[in-house]
């Protein structure tokens, strides 16, 4: 949902919340659910103080009222905007614990909680743990929906992504290019699906080299966006990031910089969490044509150090380029120091063969051969 429907919605719920008040009471289930909703709302606003404050008032009167449902909805809200401020740790032993309550086991919500843990492990850097939980979760609900329930192909979507973090690129592209073909041949066509996809697919072409047909499939997703009604500025935004990632990996920095030259004249006002792929992206670009990269690099760490593990795959991305930025700078004790750290962590969370392992194995080698 877009800024603009999610400020309306905001408003249009304060309304419903007035109106239910007054017309069932304070603490009926129609109005606490108009609560929670706004609350959403403003999630989606990054009005996150405000969202956790409203969903914490809304689950002690669902407690004091004794609603189960508005409870595990309230707690599983409340976990995704403690993902979203960066308490990774504590959006996950929120579900964790809401999936061991026995009236969650085998329920509609136990599907939301296995999602949201799965992705808070994928934001903490346990992407070999995220790929496991999303198999997992498309298999509990094609047990009980059957494999063409949307929210199977959701997980397989969220699946793919992981498996490109964790280098496993023949496997993403396969299932990427399955999960299009559903997605093209469904009537009406499912254009998230097919978005996310053919991201996923980008990122994993662009990984192995195949920068032409990364870029061709990159296109293709922004013309299907364009078209397709409602598109989010945010969902365009990925899908130039995957662009640009396969301009940059033809070393055509100057066409990726332009790519993502609005984006970066409107900071901060990008997401957060679509922040510092925007300066990884842009530093590597900047890298690439022996211009100063470290400003973006610097802004990338930073924003990784406040919303993600320090192992996740991104946070070693922008860890890499800020090292390799600061040897293009002539900065070598700095940068040696830097890929040290950086190429061990690399090879203690992602193994010796992951192609990151390698790349910042060779920047750290070509310093200490200086």
């Amino acid at each position: 949902m877009g800024q603009e429907r999610s400020e309306e919605a905001a408003a249009v719920y304060r309304e419903a919340i007035r109106l239910c008040a007054a017309v069932l009471g304070p603490r009926e289930a129609a109005t606490l659910q108009c609560r929670l909703e706004r609350a959403l709302a403003l999630k989606r606003l990054q009005r996150l103080d405000e969202a956790e404050s409203e969903t914490l008032k809304v689950l002690g009167a669902a407690r004091e009222e004794a609603q189960p449902g508005l409870i595990a909805e309230a707690r599983l809200q409340l976990a995704q905007i403690k993902r979203d401020r960066g308490r990774l740790e504590e959006a996950r032993a929120e579900v964790a614990e809401l999936m061991d309550l026995p009236h969650i086991r085998g329920s509609e919500f136990q599907y939301d909680a296995m999602d949201i843990h799965a992705h808070a492990n994928g934001f903490l850097g346990h992407h070999q743990a995220a790929a496991s939980e999303f198999e997992a979760l498309a298999e509990a609900i094609t047990d009980a929906h059957g494999s063409q329930d949307l929210r199977v192909l959701k997980a397989r979507s969220d699946r793919v992504q992981v498996l490109t973090y964790l280098g496993r690129y023949e496997e993403a592209e396969q299932e990427g290019r399955a999960l299009i073909d559903i997605a093209t041949s469904n009537r009406p066509r499912l254009v998230p699906l097919e978005l996310a996809a053919r991201n996923a697919l980008v990122l994993a072409l662009a990984a192995r080299g195949h920068g032409p047909e990364a870029e061709a499939e990159a296109r293709t997703a922004i013309k299907q966006a364009t078209a397709a009604e409602g598109t989010d500025a945010d969902i365009l935004l990925v899908l130039q990031l995957g662009l640009a990632r396969s301009l940059n990996a033809q070393s055509r920095f100057d066409e990726a910089l332009s790519i993502l030259k609005p984006a970066l004249e409107s900071f901060p006002r990008v997401e957060q969490h679509l922040a510092a792929a925007l300066h990884l992206v842009s530093g590597t670009s900047l890298l690439g044509l022996g211009r100063g990269a470290t400003e973006q690099a610097r802004l990338a760490v930073d924003i990784c150090q406040k919303k993600l593990g320090s192992r996740h795959h991104r946070a070693l991305e922008a860890d890499t380029l800020h090292g390799r930025a600061l040897a293009a700078q002539g900065r070598v004790a700095e940068a040696t120091e830097q890929l040290t750290a950086t190429t061990a962590a690399w090879r203690e969370y992602f193994g010796d063969n992951h192609p990151n392992t390698r790349t910042a194995q060779v920047a750290l080698d070509a310093l200490i051969a200086q």
